[in-house]
């Protein structure tokens, strides 16, 4: 299941963006339904804003800035207010992720109200389409009891992550229904062995899988397997 990650792309230096940040959050979050118990809560959150606006000022503007132990506390301000920004990102991270379930972008409508903003948002890729190129590989490295079937990543992936894994079925005979599952796999060949003392004819499909789940079966591939 895809994850939301929340962006937090300030350093603990940028005092007026930690600000910014943080006022836009409570401004979001004050009866926000979507978020009824922010730990740590919005008044905390409001306070350390304020304790940095006050260490701010106490340190001055440039050119008429204050003493060194003033700079001291304005950092120590702003990184306890850093560090609170972040823990209320994992709880909304945490309160969406319950929320949506495995619904992306409803993970994303979610956390634009509550003033954070996304790492990197993802196109999810939708139901996979099924595989290409599926085919039985000739190769003298195999052993004769071996067969090894190949195939490509479904057509039109928008990312070779999309694809988590595959699921490899096989039967005895071309319906799929009498299949049974063998393996899951993140890579793109399977080699399956015959370890009966009498020649096989096999039936196999492949079948992709994402945050959406089983994707679109494969045509079968059916090989016929010699004895050991």
């Amino acid at each position: 299941m895809a994850k939301p990650i929340i962006a937090i792309k300030l350093r603990t230096t940028a005092y007026a963006g930690l600000v910014n940040l943080a006022n836009r959050i409570v401004v979001s979050m004050t009866g926000n339904a979507n978020f009824t118990t922010p730990s740590p809560t919005l008044l905390s959150l409001q306070s350390a804003v304020t304790d940095v606006e006050t260490a701010i000022a106490v340190w001055g503007s440039k050119g008429n800035r204050g003493s060194h132990a003033s700079l001291v506390d304005l950092r120590q301000k702003a990184l306890t207010l850093s560090q609170m920004l972040k823990s209320l990102a994992q709880y909304v991270q945490n309160t969406v992720q319950t929320a949506a379930g495995s619904d992306y972008n409803a993970m994303g409508a979610i956390i634009v109200t509550s003033g954070y903003q996304f790492s990197n948002p993802k196109n999810p890729q939708g139901v996979l389409q099924m595989v290409q190129s599926f085919h039985n590989f000739v190769s003298r490295k195999l052993n004769g009891n071996q067969v090894k079937i190949k195939w490509k990543k479904p057509l039109n992936t928008a990312t070779a992550g999309n694809v988590k894994s595959y699921n490899i079925y096989r039967g005895t005979t071309v319906v799929f229904s009498a299949a049974k599952q063998i393996a899951t796999t993140t890579k793109s060949s399977f080699i399956d062995t015959n370890s009966t003392s009498a020649s096989v004819t096999w039936s196999y499909w492949i079948v992709p899988l994402n945050t959406n789940g089983e994707g679109v079966l494969s045509n079968a591939v059916t090989v016929t397997v010699p004895s050991m």
